[in-house]
């Protein structure tokens, strides 16, 4: 007899939750060990250990988008992520993508499709829902950089791995000023009007790559 697949499922949406654990612990081998509203208790069940899958929303009443998947991917490598999502923000999908992330289904899918992802993610397969792989097909490729240059490409990175302009300026021995000079630039080049899209703007168009989350 195959041992079971110890489930964390973590979701902002109580009533999804809670209808989440009872049909998955109805599904032979399935056992949700804990159900919880936040990352910090997602990953205090991790850490315990004994946890094989978390299926999760990337949007958590304590952190949420690449936040969530950052900190999933990094604590534990024996237990792995099938996120659960709307696909609202395809940067944070593709940014999870990106990172290796182990399935990616959405919430439109029906419980048997859910159970069908769990079962291959946990088998050591990846899973990505077609949704997903549209997402995936239709970006441009990294190497078309929309007429930056190369400094502004490595600057733009750095921005989308959550550096500061300190942060970027102490790692390129230019100034903090100088790095902004180089982000206006870059807004300008990719016709963005607010510093809060950039990001997931050079995400949508691939100008930028995950090198892991």
């Amino acid at each position: 007899m195959s041992r079971s697949i110890n489930i964390v499922l973590a979701d902002n949406q109580k009533l999804l939750l809670d209808t989440l654990q009872i049909a998955l612990n109805q599904e032979s081998g399935l056992v949700v060990k804990k159900a919880v509203t936040n990352i910090s208790d997602t990953l205090a069940a991790i850490q315990k250990g004994g946890i094989d899958l978390v299926i999760s929303d990337v949007d958590l009443s304590d952190a949420s988008g690449v936040q969530v998947v950052s900190k999933l991917k990094r604590t534990s490598s024996k237990t792995k992520v099938l996120l659960l999502t709307n696909g609202a923000d395809s940067s944070v999908i593709l940014k999870a993508v990106d990172g290796n992330i182990e399935g990616i289904q959405m919430k439109d899918c029906t419980l048997e499709e859910l159970i069908q992802s769990i079962k291959i993610v946990s088998s050591g397969q990846k899973y990505y829902a077609p949704a997903v792989l549209k997402m995936i097909a239709s970006r441009p490729p990294v190497e078309s950089t929309a007429g930056l240059s190369n400094r502004e490409v490595e600057i733009m990175q750095m921005l989308a791995e959550g550096l500061s302009a300190r942060d970027i300026g102490e790692r390129l021995s230019i100034s903090a000023r100088t790095v902004e000079t180089h982000k206006a630039n870059i807004m300008r080049k990719l016709n963005v009007k607010k510093a809060t899209h950039l990001v997931k703007i050079a995400y949508d168009r691939g100008l930028v790559r995950a090198k892991g989350v």
